[in-house]
């Protein structure tokens, strides 16, 4: 007899949205960036997809290209090409004076324009 399959456990409090946005990540300093593309999303974490996932650090920050949004993110899980991001600050880059923002507005900026 077979036995039926059995949906895996949901943990997330939030239900994730599927996407298909471009996307950057960043080092702290913004020093550093990689593309990516974000697959779902939801208030509190992102799954991406990048194909250099081993350069990924720990904690780092998500650019969002089409919004001009960026979060604070700290990897939760990597499975191959896939990462799970746990979504900390969320920041408007369109409208910020933050100084230590100024590097992602700029990597921002640039990938709008080009």
């Amino acid at each position: 007899m077979v036995e039926p399959v059995q949906k895996p456990v949901e943990r997330r409090g939030t239900p994730r949205q599927r996407a298909l946005l471009s996307a950057k990540l960043a080092s702290d300093d913004a020093a550093q960036t990689l593309d990516c593309v974000i697959r779902n999303i939801s208030p509190h974490g992102a799954l991406i997809e990048t194909k250099s996932p081993h350069l990924v650090p720990r904690e780092l920050h998500l650019v969002q290209i089409k919004d001009g949004t960026a979060w604070d993110a700290e990897i939760v899980w990597r499975r191959g090409n896939l990462i799970g991001l746990l979504l900390k600050d969320r920041h408007d880059l369109k409208s910020t004076t933050d100084k230590q923002l100024r590097a992602l507005r700029a990597i921002w900026s640039h990938m709008v324009t080009h």
